[in-house]
């Protein structure tokens, strides 16, 4: 009895630091494999190995992700590989969407500005070609539209679904979208989850 009532205690304050991460915090835990607040490159590279890619290609993933936001997020210079999850916030960069404020909260305004503005044939998904008239339309520096290439390419791959555009000599034209439903699940932060067959927990 005692130690069921332990179990609850735990999950019970689980439950609440969960709740009270925000939105970025949460889209990255994922990584965070053993959950200390903190994401190794070991974590990153197991964590894109269970979104589906290779391993050399997650370890040369994990190593330039977390080069990119180790310091950012105040890792040590003996340690710039480390990413901080309680500081993820100020891992931020240029020619985002801004739909994470500052502070890593999600900004509904800026989600339904990302469709409004760039969801040209208006079903709902934004397409290969619509990212690159985001990449076009919000680029505020050269690094910046870079990480958002290689981001959002990257879901694309991982996350996206294939579209029928049109048929040509050899057969269909095809794209990749990610869905609103899709962009809504990653920025909130259960989609990686999902891809990855493991439990949400939160």
């Amino acid at each position: 009895m005692i130690r069921n009532l332990l179990l609850a205690i735990t999950l019970i304050a689980v439950s609440a630091l969960a709740q009270e991460r925000t939105a970025l915090q949460k889209h990255v835990d994922f990584f965070d494999r053993n959950n200390d607040g903190v994401i190794k490159v070991s974590e990153t590279a197991e964590g894109l190995s269970a979104l589906g890619l290779g391993p050399t290609r997650s370890w040369a993933l994990a190593v330039a992700i977390n080069g990119g936001l180790g310091r950012a997020t105040g890792a040590p210079w003996y340690d710039a590989l480390t990413v901080r999850t309680d500081a993820i916030h100020m891992g931020k960069h240029a020619s985002d969407t801004d739909i994470y404020d500052e502070q890593g909260m999600f900004v509904q305004a800026e989600f339904d500005r990302l469709f409004d503005t760039h969801d040209s044939n208006g079903d709902g998904a934004l397409s290969a070609e619509e990212f690159e008239d985001f990449y076009r339309d919000n680029k505020e520096d050269s690094a910046g539209s870079l990480a958002s290439r290689g981001e959002f390419g990257l879901l694309l791959e991982i996350a996206g679904e294939t579209r029928v555009t049109g048929w040509g000599f050899w057969g269909p034209r095809t794209t990749r979208v990610l869905t609103r439903t899709t962009l809504e699940e990653f920025y909130e932060g259960t989609l990686f989850y999902t891809i990855a067959g493991e439990t949400v927990p939160f």
